[in-house]
């Protein structure tokens, strides 16, 4: 079976892109602003902030998050159990500053915990390839959206509590 299509039309659905204040965005990589937005995102949570990532590297997202804890804003991170022992990660630090972190790895013996998604107060979530460190900032080619669909942000913290509850 063949399918056919045309084009005509899709000039009228075309929308501009997104303003980097919008709920629903992307970003690209290398130097395409992912950690500014990460940061900002973290400096405007008021409640909660969930996270499921590789490894955190990015000294700019630490400083960040040091000060959303500070400001009362409950922080929980999943991230890999390899990772913990990575030079350059800030996980160390994340626990030794007292953050609620688990390092869990994923199934059998070379399984990864290698999501990479936030939950930023219930209401954005933050998903894509980017890992949040700074190789992925200036030189790897990654993405990250934001949404606000409720109908993913409950899949997406089902998964989230799935994991936080395995470690």
């Amino acid at each position: 079976m063949i399918l056919g299509f045309s084009t005509a039309g899709w000039k009228k659905q075309e929308k501009s892109a997104p303003k980097s204040s919008s709920a629903q965005a992307v970003y690209f990589s290398p130097n395409g602003q992912i950690r500014n937005r990460i940061v900002n995102e973290i400096t405007d949570a008021k409640e909660s902030i969930d996270i499921a990532v590789f490894n955190i590297t990015s000294f700019g997202i630490r400083t960040a998050l040091n000060k959303a804890k500070k400001n009362g804003v409950q922080i929980r991170i999943v991230t890999d159990q390899g990772q913990s022992e990575d030079i350059h990660s800030v996980v160390g630090s994340l626990l030794e500053d007292g953050f609620k972190v688990k390092l869990i790895k994923g199934k059998g013996r070379n399984g990864l915990m290698h999501n990479k998604f936030a939950i930023f107060d219930h209401k954005l979530l933050l998903t894509g390839s980017y890992n949040w460190t700074e190789t992925a900032e200036h030189y790897n080619y990654e993405n990250t959206v934001f949404l606000s669909d409720k109908n993913l942000l409950q899949k997406y913290q089902k998964e989230f509590d799935s994991l936080w509850s395995k470690s």
